[in-house]
């Protein structure tokens, strides 16, 4: 889930954290959709995060992109020919191809058919800010914690986490690994009261001070990562692409602001055309569903008569 372009802005500081070398996590990615039953009602995804009753805006991710767990807690924007809908990570597809997403069968139907089982898409990460219910970061001790071994996680977070730190009695910081759980656990114990510091796949640092460890209840931080200015215009650029005639029976166009790549798929995923071209000889095409992936941005329907 790591991205391929990278944006500098300037450096902010502000008390208990600091903005530096910025990234827009907006890389577009692309795969298949599917459904499954979904986590609701515990912790029963592997990201351990807990998912209400009748919450059903979660989602699993491959293998590649939940990135050993980096992804969760995460948001992704999932966008397919019926629309796009915005889904937590809480879970992961061990089965699914780089670029997949295995989402609720509710979150399924308000971007495809359900009939369909299977239909290309293309996604993006977002910020979490309409998506969650809490406005700060919790901080979560997993059951068995103490001061000689220790275990964290986060919850609550607007972009996903990059790194964990808690800081040693000299004042310097250590690093601790992440498990495929998304739980951060240090064997040795972190003592308590104790200062840890995380930082954003976007390279925002947030440091929260003096946190005991409670295994009665989350702590509650009062602080959330951000969305610069300029990574929010970017995540949520509208790309405005209709077809014409719809369905068709021979040449479909394609309106766009500009000449734009696009990728022809049929109703497995199989592409079966790619171009520039604003007008697509489909005549040769059976009968059938068919789906226009244009810029990487945005998933089109068609209909061949």
């Amino acid at each position: 889930m790591k991205s391929k372009n990278y944006y500098l802005f300037i450096l902010l500081f502000i008390s208990f954290f600091k903005i530096s070398s910025q990234e827009c996590n907006n890389t577009i990615h692309t795969g298949e959709g599917t459904y499954y039953g979904g986590v609701a009602g515990g912790t029963f995804g592997n990201c351990s995060l807990p998912v209400v009753t009748g919450d059903f805006l979660h989602c699993a991710l491959n293998n590649f992109d939940y990135d050993g767990s980096t992804a969760c807690g995460a948001c992704i924007e999932v966008t397919g020919a019926r629309g796009s809908v915005t889904l937590k990570v809480v879970d992961r597809c061990p089965e699914c191809a780089s670029g997949d997403v295995d989402m609720t069968q509710e979150a399924f139907a308000m971007i495809a058919d359900v009939i369909d089982g299977r239909v290309p898409i293309s996604w993006k990460f977002v910020p979490c800010t309409e998506n969650t219910n809490s406005p700060s970061i919790k901080i979560n001790f997993k059951e068995g914690s103490s001061q000689f071994w220790t275990a964290i996680q986060f919850r609550d977070i607007n972009h996903a986490i990059a790194k964990m730190e808690y800081q040693n009695p000299d004042t310097s910081w250590k690093a601790i690994n992440r498990e495929l759980f998304n739980f951060f656990i240090e064997t040795s114990g972190i003592p308590s009261p104790m200062n840890l510091r995380i930082t954003s796949v976007l390279n925002e640092e947030l440091i929260f001070e003096n946190i005991e460890l409670n295994l009665a209840q989350d702590f509650d931080t009062g602080l959330q990562f951000s969305t610069p200015a300029e990574c929010n215009e970017a995540l949520t650029e509208a790309l405005t692409t209709t077809l014409f005639p719809n369905p068709t029976s021979g040449i479909i166009n394609i309106t766009t602001k500009n000449t734009t790549p696009w990728k022809l798929f049929n109703n497995s995923g199989k592409t079966l055309r790619q171009g520039t071209a604003k007008r697509i000889d489909v005549s040769s095409f059976p009968k059938g569903i068919y789906y226009i992936l244009v810029e990487n941005k945005k998933t089109v329907k068609m209909i061949k008569q």
